[in-house]
């Protein structure tokens, strides 16, 4: 017992390791089927998340290649079209009667007389 003359009061001494090691304590959690059920199970839940991380970034990096192919190929698209039109537009032209006409005079020789260049016969 420790006596305060000044507070004239008894204080009474505790043993201090009894009384810290009993709040100190770790409860003992009971898990039904244990603990190494539990590390098994954060384990495989572990290697899955990675699995799953992995996975995703490797889709997304599928994804990006797809759709640079894709802008490639509509970008090829865009240039077939166009040349396309282009060249369908230089066949109308190249079998117009006129080009025709002067395709055939420059190659056989046939041209259509001209004003004061053939006489009428009686």
């Amino acid at each position: 017992m420790i006596i305060n003359p000044s507070a004239h009061t008894v204080i009474p001494r505790r043993k201090a390791f009894k009384s810290r090691s009993r709040y100190r304590r770790q409860q003992a959690i009971n898990l039904p089927g244990g603990k190494q059920l539990y590390f098994a199970v954060g384990k495989v839940l572990c290697g899955v998340t990675a699995f799953l991380l992995l996975g995703s970034l490797w889709l997304g990096s599928s994804i990006l290649q797809i759709d640079t192919q894709i802008s490639k190929v509509e970008m090829q698209r865009d240039q077939l079209e166009n040349s396309n039109i282009l060249m369908r537009g230089k066949k109308a032209d190249m079998f117009s009667p006129e080009t025709v006409g002067a395709m055939a005079g420059d190659q056989f020789a046939i041209h259509l007389p001209g004003l004061g260049q053939y006489k009428f016969l009686k």
